[in-house]
Formats: structure tokens, C-alpha cells, sequence
């Protein structure tokens, strides 16, 4: 292997591939990057067994391949080798189970793991495929996956749930405290129903590679799951079982509907937060009376504050509701609009939001109990 490369390229590549690493890895040579030079360019492939990554460059954008070959890279230290280097152009060449990473004025060799050594690690396409552009999935995650669970307890709920029946797609997180869910209408319908839940560590690093409006090729398996994106592969085992059915959580019917505007209410429960903050839940009151809302922060530690809006509310009568200011405001983070609608029935029932403007997007919260 002797290859001449520009620096940016490889560093991009590398940034993407080793998202697939885990310090979780109790296999040695599972931290090890695969790098494999043909006369086609370079492939860089990273896997933690669960979620791999494979990221192709085109011989184009290599500045010169005098030999292939193939190795594995300890991962540890190559990102900040090639961040450091002092050239902008980095030459690679194998000498036995080493690499040598060399400019004109400084060189490193390093040692790699034994090729026999890693696993048999397959990327497959499926006939089962739909497309997305990347720009849409990137929304679908950024509203939905903040509401994935992060304790293990229910491994389910750590993860991001994907319907599809015909050529509508829901997206669906839950920690059971909070939900979103997102609905999108495909192009095309599928021909068998879809439901898998994907891994939150899987949902979150596909995220950070989306970063425009390019397609995303998505192969569906039983198992696993595979996106593919400009020259990056990304595939992920899937977790078993069957999330719960979510469609009953959100009524049909409600008491109170309350218009208003999303920057204000966001503003006020981010103040009123500030009390409440080195509390567990950072509770905060919720009271509607007709057309004003109060939101109250109150700590015994800290003191107290109150803030008023005014709304557009259907309803007269007067209700105080508790909920996490925490959630609530990472739930109105993901809202691309400028009024919304709380939907409730009373102080120990679920809250709905809604975007006036996109009926795509549905959340709750629960709210939480004070004496």
C-alpha cells in the first residue's frame, strides 16, 4: 500500500467513519479503522459489530496511488495525526503490519492490527428500499429523537421507532414521560409493512453526517438497516421486539385548545426554569385563566418568579397544570413555526403540542404532579 492524499479529504472521512467506534469495544482490533487502497480509490470501514460504517473515496480525489493494499489502523491516535499534520498534502505507505504517515519534514509509523484478526463484517443491499432526501431525515430525527429514552431498563424505548405502512412513514420516540412523532408521506408506497426500532447511538451519529439535500438510499432488512449517503455507508443492527403502540397515548378530544405565540412561551418557561433549575424535574406551573396564561417558578432555596402571556384560549375556566420546564422547552426546540396549540383535558392529563403550520409533527408531555 503507497498512496498521496490531500489532507482535508482523508480527515473528512476519517471524521465520519470512526463514529462507528465504540469505548464500549472489548475487542482489540474493533478499534481499528480498515483501510483499503484499490485501483479505485480508497475505502475506510469502521465497526463497533452493531453499527458499521464504510466510507468510499474516489481515485479523483486521491492525488496519486503507486500501490494497493490493505491494513488496519489503530484508531487511537490517527485523527490527531492527520489534524496535526504540517502539510496539506499526507503520503501513506505500508512497511510490513506498519504505516508509515509522512510529509516532507516529519513522518510517524505506526502498528497495526493483524487483517486475520477482525471480523467478517458484510454490507448488503436490500430489494426492500426507499428514498429520502437527507435534508427531510435530518428533520425527522432532530423532532422525534430527543425523546428517546437513555435508561437501559427498557431497551426498546432507547430507540427510535420507524412505521411504515403504504407510503406513510411515522417516526416515534418515547421515554414514557414525553412523545414525539413525526408523519411523513413517501413518494412511493412499500409493499410490506415496516416497524423496527433503530438504536438511539445509531440515530444520533447518522444524524451529524446529514448535512444537505442529497438522496438517501435506506435498504430495509429484518435485522439491520442500511443508509447510504454520497460515498458514506452506514449500517446498523436493529433492536428486537415490539415497541409499544403508541396511537392510543394522544386523545382525540380535548378541553382546553390555546393559541400562542411559540417564541414568547418559550422565552417565559426558560426564565421561569432558571428558579428551578438544581431541581430534580425543573417543575414549573402552568395556570390558564381565559385569555392569560402565568408561568410560575418557585424554589426554597432560590425564591420565586411569575411571568404572563396572553392567549387565545376556547375555554373560560380555570386550570393549573405542572410539568418539566426541561422537556417542555426541548419539545418546543424542534417546532419550525411561530404559533402553536397546547391541547389538554386537564392537570393530570397528557399535554399536546402542535404547530399551527404543520400538522406533521405531534408532542406530549406528562404532566407531573404537585402537593
Amino acid at each position: 500500500m503507497k498512496f498521496t492524499i490531500d489532507k482535508n479529504t482523508l480527515l473528512e472521512a476519517l471524521l465520519n467513519v470512526t463514529k462507528a467506534l465504540s469505548q464500549k469495544i472489548t475487542i482489540p482490533v474493533l478499534n481499528g479503522i480498515v483501510m483499503e487502497v484499490t485501483k479505485n480509490g480508497l475505502e475506510l470501514l469502521a465497526s463497533d459489530s452493531e453499527l458499521t460504517i464504510k466510507v468510499t473515496i474516489d481515485k479523483k480525489e486521491i492525488k496519486n496511488i503507486e500501490e494497493e493494499g490493505k491494513l488496519i489502523i489503530q484508531s487511537r491516535y490517527i485523527l490527531d495525526i492527520i489534524r496535526k499534520m504540517p502539510s496539506d498534502v499526507i503520503n501513506f505507505e505500508a512497511i510490513g503490519n506498519n504505516i508509515k504517515i509522512y510529509s516532507d519534514t516529519n513522518e510517524f509509523i505506526l502498528n497495526c492490527y493483524n487483517l486475520s484478526d477482525y471480523p467478517n463484517v458484510t454490507i448488503e443491499k436490500s430489494k426492500n428500499t426507499i428514498n429520502l432526501e437527507a435534508n427531510l431525515l435530518k428533520e425527522i430525527i432532530n423532532q422525534t429523537a430527543y425523546a428517546m429514552s437513555t435508561q437501559e431498563v427498557r431497551p426498546l424505548l432507547t430507540g427510535l421507532n420507524i412505521k411504515i405502512v403504504g407510503d406513510l412513514l411515522e417516526c416515534i420516540a418515547t421515554d414514557s414521560y414525553r412523545l414525539a412523532k413525526k408523519s411523513i408521506k413517501l413518494n412511493e408506497p412499500v409493499e410490506d409493512a415496516i416497524n423496527i426500532v433503530i438504536p438511539g447511538k445509531s440515530v444520533n451519529e447518522l444524524e451529524s453526517i446529514l448535512k444537505d439535500s442529497d438522496n438517501v438510499e435506506i435498504h430495509l432488512f429484518n435485522n439491520k438497516i442500511l443508509f447510504i449517503y454520497k460515498n458514506i455507508m452506514f449500517q446498523t443492527t436493529l433492536l428486537n421486539g415490539d415497541y409499544p403502540d403508541t396511537n392510543n397515548y394522544i386523545p382525540k378530544e380535548f378541553k382546553y385548545m390555546i393559541n400562542l405565540n411559540l417564541r414568547d412561551y418559550y422565552d417565559a418557561i426558560d426564565r421561569a426554569s432558571i428558579i428551578t433549575v438544581s431541581k430534580d424535574k425543573n417543575i414549573v406551573k402552568m395556570c390558564i385563566d381565559d385569555k392569560k396564561m402565568t408561568i410560575l417558578g418557585t424554589s426554597q432555596e432560590s425564591g420565586k418568579t411569575k411571568e404572563e402571556l396572553r392567549i387565545d384560549s376556547n375555554n373560560k375556566e380555570k386550570l393549573d397544570i405542572s410539568f418539566s420546564s426541561k422537556y417542555m422547552l426541548e419539545a418546543l426546540k424542534v417546532l419550525n413555526t411561530e404559533t402553536l396549540i397546547l391541547l389538554i383535558n386537564g392537570d393530570d392529563k397528557p399535554i399536546i403540542i402542535n404547530a399551527v403550520d404543520d400538522d406533521t409533527i405531534v408532542e406530549l408531555i406528562l404532566p407531573i404532579k404537585t402537593y
